[in-house]
C-alpha cells in the first residue's frame, strides 16, 4: 500500500497567496537599479523643480491681489526689459522769482569769457548761476587781475558771487596757508559766505573756514593747525588769533569787506585797520562791497 502524500495546487493569479509571495520574495538585481535610479534623480530634478514652482505660485498669488486691489500686476522676469542707468548732471530748479533791472540789466555776458578754471565753472552752474549779474560783470574782470575794488550794489544782487568767483580762481590749493580773508559784521552773515564759498569751490579741493565771536576758540585753533585757504568771519575774533600768531596772515594777499559801511564804522575802523596791517604788504588786494559808502568808506579806500 502506498503511502499518502499531500497533493500539491498551485493557487491562482490574483489569490491573497500569491500577492504574499509576491510581497516577502527578494527583489532582482535589475530591479534594485532601476529603484535606486528613480530615487537619485528624485533628488537631483525634483528639489530645484518644486523651488521653482513653489515661486511661480508665489507670483501668481501677488499678482492676484494686486488685481484685486486695483493695482497694476506685476510684470514677469523674462518679459521685463533690463534698465540702462544714465549719469545726468545735477541741474538747479529754474529761478522763478521776480528780477528787477539791478540784475536783468547784464551786457549779456558768459562765465566762459572770464577764463575761469574747469572746475569752478561746474561749482557756478550747479550753484544756479546761468550768467553773470551786472554787479559781477563790472567787478570780476577788475578782481582776476588784482587791483583794488570799491563797489557799490544793492542787497540779492549776487555781491557775494562777485567776490568769491574771483578769490576762488586765484587761490592755490598747492600752497598750505591762508591766501584769502572774507569780513563780514554778523555771524550769520558769515555762516551764508562761508556756504557760498564752498558750494562754488567743491570740486576745486578749497579749504574754507568760519570763525566768528560766540564760538568755541579751541576748534579755531585746532581747524588753523591745518590747511585753510579762505576764511570768513567776524574782525574781533580773527584779529585776536592773528595777534596770538594763531592765525597766520602774512601771505594772506586778498582782503574782502563785505557790508563795508558797517566794518569801516567807527567801533570797527581800528580793529579793521590792524587787521589789514598782518596780511600781506606787497602785492596785497583790498575788495570793498557794500550797498551804500559813507565817508568813513571813501576814506579808507
Amino acid at each position: 500500500m502506498k503511502p499518502k502524500t499531500a497533493a500539491t495546487t498551485a493557487a491562482p493569479a490574483g489569490s491573497w497567496a500569491s500577492r504574499i509571495k509576491k510581497q516577502t520574495s527578494a527583489p532582482t538585481k535589475k530591479e534594485e537599479n532601476t529603484r535606486q535610479r528613480r530615487e537619485y534623480t528624485k533628488k537631483t530634478v525634483s528639489a530645484p523643480t518644486r523651488q521653482m514652482n513653489q515661486q511661480q505660485q508665489q507670483k501668481k498669488i501677488v499678482q492676484s491681489t494686486s488685481r484685486h486691489l486695483g493695482a497694476p500686476a506685476l510684470p514677469s522676469s523674462s518679459t521685463q526689459p533690463k534698465r540702462q542707468v544714465q549719469l545726468k548732471p545735477k541741474i538747479p530748479p529754474k529761478d522763478t522769482r521776480y528780477k528787477t533791472e539791478d540784475v536783468t540789466d547784464t551786457k549779456g555776458n558768459d562765465w566762459e569769457e572770464y577764463f575761469l578754471k574747469r572746475e569752478l565753472l561746474m561749482g557756478i552752474f550747479e550753484k544756479g548761476f546761468m550768467n553773470p549779474s551786472p554787479i559781477q560783470e563790472e567787478a570780476i574782470p577788475i578782481a582776476l587781475v588784482g587791483r583794488n575794488i570799491l563797489a557799490r550794489a544793492k542787497n540779492g544782487t549776487g555781491k557775494t558771487g562777485a567776490f568769491s568767483i574771483p578769490c576762488l580762481q586765484r587761490i592755490d590749493v598747492t600752497k598750505n596757508y591762508v591766501q584769502a580773508m572774507i569780513l563780514v559784521p554778523t555771524r550769520e552773515l558769515a555762516l551764508q559766505t562761508s556756504a557760498v564759498v564752498k558750494e562754488l569751490g567743491k570740486h576745486m579741493g578749497v579749504q574754507c573756514m568760519v570763525s566768528t565771536g560766540g564760538t568755541s576758540l579751541e576748534e579755531d585753533i585746532l581747524r588753523l593747525y591745518g590747511t585753510v585757504h579762505i576764511i570768513v568771519g567776524t574782525p574781533g575774533r580773527i584779529l585776536d588769533l592773528a595777534d596770538k600768531g594763531i592765525a597766520k596772515l602774512q601771505r594772506c594777499s586778498m582782503v574782502v569787506l563785505d557790508e563795508a559801511d558797517k566794518l569801516l564804522s567807527p567801533e570797527f575802523q581800528i580793529v579793521m585797520e590792524r587787521l589789514v596791517n598782518h596780511c600781506s604788504p606787497h602785492k596785497r588786494q583790498i575788495m570793498l562791497f557794500s550797498a551804500t559808502f559813507p565817508v568813513t568808506v571813501r576814506s579808507f579806500a
